[in-house]
This record gives C-alpha cells, sequence and structure tokens, in this order.
C-alpha cells in the first residue's frame, strides 16, 4: 500500500482511525459538524442516571420524548405530531417506509446530504435528480415539480443545506408545496435550523397543522450534542405519524439516550452558547478563508464550504489538511469543494494556519 493510499481520506473516518496518518498529533476534528462543547451538562446527568438503572427494558415507545418535544416547540403541536428514531437518517428510512418510496420514485437535489441517495437505493427506489442551480446553489423549483410522475413519492429538501450552507425562504417552500400532487410528500430536512441566526427559515410547522403533506426532520446530533447517542425525530401530521409509529419495534430509543434527549431541552444555556459561538465564528472563519484566497459560501449552518484554489480538488487538500492533523470533509457531489466544521475559536485558527501554510507552499 503506498503512502497516498494509506493517506485517502474517507468520510467518517475518526481520531482513531487516523491517528497512524498524522504523526501522531493532537488532531483537530472539523469534519462531522459536532458540537465543539460537547453534551448540555444536564444531558449526560441524565444519561448517567440511566445507565444505573441499564438491566431494566426501556420504555416501549417514544411517547415521552415526543410529550417532551411537543412542550418544547409549541405553536399547537401536540405529541401525535411528532415521532422519534435512532438518529436522522432513520428518521429518512421511516418515512420512506411509511410513504412506499420501495420500488417508486423519489426526487433529490444536489448538492444534498449523501444519505439521501444510499438509503433510497438499498430501497431499489428510482432517483430523479433536480441539481441547485449555479454557484448560488438555489432550489429549481419549476425544475423539482416538473420532475414529478405519478411513480413519485417524495421530494428531498435540506434547509439550511448539507454540504452548501445555504438556504431558501418561505417563497420557496410553499412554491414546491401548493404544486405538489397529493401522493407526494416532501421531506423538509431542518436539522440544522438552530443555526440559521441571520436569516429567517420557512414556518414549516405551520404546514403540519394544515395537514400538508410535509414531514420536518430534526436531530439531537448537532446542537444539541448527541450525535454519538444516535436521536432525531420528526414533526408531520398525525395521519403520517401514526404509520411510521407502527413500523418500529419495541424499545425502539435505549433509555440513555431518550433521557439525555429530554434533558438536553431543558438546558437553553448550553444550546444559546453553542448557537451564539457558532454565530460569531462563522464570520470569522469566511473572512478568513476568503483572505486566503478561497471561495466560502455562505452560510447558515454550522459548518462553511469553500472551493479550493485553482489546481487543487477537494481529495487532495484534505489529505494535505489530514498530514497536518487538521480533519475536513469534501463536499458531497462536489470534486473542488470542502466542508469544514465551526469549531471553537481555536479549532478554526488552527484550520486557517494550516491551510495558510499549504496553500503558502503551492
Amino acid at each position: 500500500m503506498t503512502n497516498v493510499e494509506r493517506l485517502e481520506y474517507k468520510a467518517g473516518l475518526s481520531v482513531e482511525d487516523v491517528k497512524d496518518l498524522t504523526g501522531g498529533n493532537p488532531v483537530t476534528r472539523l469534519s462531522s459538524n459536532e458540537n465543539p462543547f460537547g453534551p448540555s451538562p444536564k444531558a449526560i446527568a441524565a444519561a448517567q442516571a440511566a445507565l444505573e438503572t441499564a438491566s431494566v427494558y426501556p420504555a416501549r415507545d417514544d411517547a415521552a420524548l415526543c410529550s417532551a418535544l411537543a412542550g418544547f416547540h409549541g405553536l399547537g403541536l401536540t405529541p401525535s405530531h411528532f415521532f422519534a428514531a435512532n438518529s436522522g437518517v432513520e428518521v429518512l428510512s421511516l418515512i420512506e417506509d411509511a410513504c412506499g418510496v420501495a420500488d417508486n420514485r423519489a426526487i433529490i437535489s444536489p448538492p444534498c446530504f449523501g444519505a439521501y441517495a444510499a438509503s433510497l437505493k438499498k430501497k431499489n427506489s428510482g432517483i430523479d435528480i433536480v441539481t441547485l442551480k449555479g454557484g448560488s446553489f438555489a432550489v429549481d423549483v419549476d425544475g423539482i415539480l416538473a420532475a414529478v410522475t405519478p411513480e413519485t413519492r417524495l421530494v428531498y429538501l435540506c434547509n439550511p443545506n448539507n454540504p452548501t450552507g445555504t438556504w431558501f425562504g418561505e417563497d420557496v417552500l410553499s412554491g414546491i408545496l401548493d404544486r405538489l400532487p397529493d401522493h407526494v410528500t416532501l421531506i423538509y430536512d431542518e436539522v440544522y435550523f438552530q443555526f440559521a441566526t441571520e436569516k429567517g427559515l420557512p414556518d414549516a410547522i405551520r404546514h403540519v397543522l394544515d395537514g400538508r403533506n410535509i414531514v420536518i426532520v430534526h436531530s439531537f446530533s448537532k446542537a444539541y450534542g448527541l450525535a454519538g447517542l444516535r436521536v432525531g425525530y420528526g414533526i408531520a401530521a398525525p395521519a403520517l405519524t401514526n404509520r411510521i409509529q407502527q413500523l418500529k419495534r419495541p424499545f425502539h430509543i435505549n433509555a440513555v439516550a431518550m433521557s439525555a434527549a429530554m434533558a438536553a431541552l431543558q438546558d437553553d444555556g448550553h444550546l444559546n452558547k453553542t448557537v451564539r459561538n457558532n454565530h460569531d465564528e462563522r464570520s470569522v472563519l469566511i473572512k478568513g478563508l476568503q483572505a486566503l484566497g478561497l471561495k466560502p459560501t455562505v452560510s447558515q449552518a454550522n459548518f462553511v464550504m469553500f472551493e479550493c484554489l485553482d489546481g487543487m480538488d477537494a481529495d487532495s487538500l484534505t489529505r494535505a489538511l489530514l498530514e497536518q492533523a487538521v480533519m475536513v470533509r469534501p463536499a458531497f457531489h462536489l470534486p473542488r469543494h470542502i466542508r469544514a466544521t465551526i469549531g471553537t475559536p481555536d479549532d478554526n485558527a488552527r484550520l486557517l494556519e494550516t491551510l495558510s501554510g499549504i496553500l503558502g507552499g503551492q
């Protein structure tokens, strides 16, 4: 195996996986959009308490968490508007099953989260692609609607979008929902919504309360720092959530994860600290990347995507950063773009300093 092959960075590698590739130096992990402050102390305490009774089976269902989520969101939502799962990715899978995507078709708009296509392929679903438009990565509303067929069951939209960090407003959401036929459900992936501090996102909950064919996807992995416990949830009209609940096995979520998630909802201070750091450091990171001659996309998420300099692709720059013990990720579907998580001020300074050293040697 050559050194280049050994340094080939594959998405999802852990710090332990790359320790032999980084000269044993401390690793700055900015590759998976994790919370740089970790979980809420309240969530940690709740998880530890749940471990004391780990010999006892957990609740058979997610009723307690759904009730907590209804109280947290308010706005007229009831527990019947929610369902939980082992991660946002499993939320997507449950929606796919409930909406009958197997042997039918779905529409995605790359560059987008790679799990959409991966899950659909496993279910033998046809995939129709309507790419985001140009350098602005705007949603092609007319293109999506034109791609709908009698076999279409799902349309996927992510807002803010992964990996671009771009976002859209109510005109796009309503423009699609108002014209989708009744046999199509919109998956509205909003797992980064807490970080959209500069621009207002659509009021997707309003559409749920109106009984529209939309499912909002949220996660405890990002803003709440519980990626390792794998808890996600969906918000939809009760007719759909009831179908989804019937697909789940008993004891679907373990007691530690359930307890930590409910406690995390009660810690506004930790969430506010996370969002405030992200807001402040996002502008610092964007300006720093621009000063290096790179081209970041304006983001409303907890990551920034940027285009590499001419003559360099995302894989080669990612490998060069990894050799300096900085982990980032090539952007989905974009061979010349990198996605970097917004970390602490020290994390972001290290990324910029390392980039400066690499690019200065070109």
